[in-house]
């Protein structure tokens, strides 16, 4: 293998990896756009995140103002709001997957049971009337088995919830008043509870508990929301919790729903990664076929390469149409026997019988298939470049290479 045979199956190496970044880019733009357009549909249907904010509970007092309007003297009521401070919160929320599928993706949507309590306290009862205000913010949601109480009795129109309406509220003797609310929600992708009636405001959380129950426990949480104050994962789920005695804070509640791996998704990083598969592969046959003294052609390399493409041009578009799992294992199988079936015509047995096929199962198909596992592929590609690196140069030690390259890596 001389300099300039060397240099042109690195250009080949080059155009095979501008092809790949032109497959992904097409694959990002497939997914991102067919993944617009079916969320809508989706968040019709079930919802799309899901917000949750604290309830208010306020007086109305009145005063009169006045003011001169061309001239004349104009006198009117102005009625203003004198917010009561929440005194404990005591929410509990239950979150169970229910993801969907619409066309072929997969989008993270959730069922929840939400309860919530909250108390108000230091009412005054001279102060003017009391309301409550609070309401089912979510409008594609579906609720279901909405309740609704103040002061421990039942409220029977739910409306007020619907409709943002105040509800009125006679303080009890000791100055406090009690809301409860509960239903069964749906949503997507993300759940937040606003700990303020205002999201962003700095406010003082008073006796403040929000347990939420989850069937999984790959969870995340949304930027800029707080981390809860303890966890316990189990093999069936998590508990997350979030306690404050007294805290002042601007930062609320979330979490991320997990979502399942959508083909377009992994094919996309497939197909930008390839160029590590390819390179690797190359090195091993480089090194192989010029230890055995039968240096390749660089259009036996434009073959190679090209059913390294097969790969990931059937993987991107089978998967469209069949299952991921099924169009991945043809993909691989119709790749691997491209490659046994064009070296065995012209290369050494051991070759292409045994060095190129495990080569390119580990390099191809194995790299390929961690991307169906969240953060396996640097693992991998780490241990597998060692451990390459060390055969390698356990097996070529002893080897010529000016013998091997012909006259010298310097002559053309």
């Amino acid at each position: 293998m001389t300099v300039r045979k060397l240099a042109a199956v690195g250009f080949i190496f080059a155009c095979a990896s501008v092809a790949w970044m032109i497959l992904g880019a097409a694959n990002l733009s497939r997914t991102d756009t067919a993944y617009s357009s079916l969320k809508r549909e989706v968040a019709n249907l079930f919802g799309d995140s899901l917000d949750i904010r604290a309830p208010e509970c306020f007086a109305k007092v009145s005063r009169t103002t006045e003011e001169t309007v061309d001239g004349k003297r104009v006198v009117s009521t102005v009625w203003d709001r004198l917010p009561a401070e929440i005194a404990k919160t005591d929410v509990r929320i239950s979150v169970s997957l229910d993801p969907r599928k619409k066309g072929n993706l997969w989008f993270p949507t959730f069922r929840a049971r939400f309860a919530g309590e909250w108390t108000f306290a230091n009412l005054d009862s001279g102060a003017g009337d009391y309301y409550l205000l609070t309401a089912l913010e979510s409008a594609d949601s579906v609720y279901d088995n909405v309740s609704l109480s103040v002061n421990g009795v039942p409220v029977a129109d739910v409306t007020p919830l619907i409709r943002k309406t105040e509800i009125p509220v006679v303080p009890a003797a000791d100055g406090t008043a009690r809301l409860a609310v509960s239903y069964d929600v749906t949503g997507m992708e993300l759940l937040r509870y606003y700990a303020s009636p205002n999201p962003g405001d700095i406010a003082q959380i008073n006796d403040f508990s929000l347990v939420m129950d989850t069937d999984f426990t790959d969870y995340d949480f949304p930027d800029g929301m707080m981390s809860p104050t303890s966890r316990n994962d189990g093999e069936g789920g998590s508990e997350l919790a979030w306690r404050f005695a007294k805290s002042v804070t601007g930062k609320d509640i979330g979490l991320v729903i997990p979502k399942k791996l959508n083909p377009g998704e992994i094919v996309t990083r497939v197909s930008f990664f390839a160029p590590v598969s390819l390179l690797f592969f190359f090195v091993v046959l480089l090194v192989a076929s010029a230890a055995r003294g039968a240096a390749f052609h660089p259009m036996h390399y434009f073959f190679l390469a090209a059913a390294f493409f097969s790969f990931h041009l059937m993987f991107s578009y089978f998967s469209d149409r069949w299952d991921i799992n099924a169009s991945f294992a043809v993909a691989a199988l119709v790749s691997l026997g491209l490659t046994v079936s064009y070296l065995a015509r012209f290369a050494d047995r051991a070759i292409a019988l045994a060095v190129a096929p495990v080569a390119q199962l580990v390099y191809l198909v194995t790299f390929s298939f961690s991307f169906f596992f969240e953060g396996m592929t640097g693992i991998l590609v780490t241990v597998c470049a060692v451990s390459t690196l060390f055969v390698l140069m356990q097996v070529t030690a002893g080897v010529d290479w000016d013998k091997a390259f012909g006259k010298g890596i310097g002559k053309a």
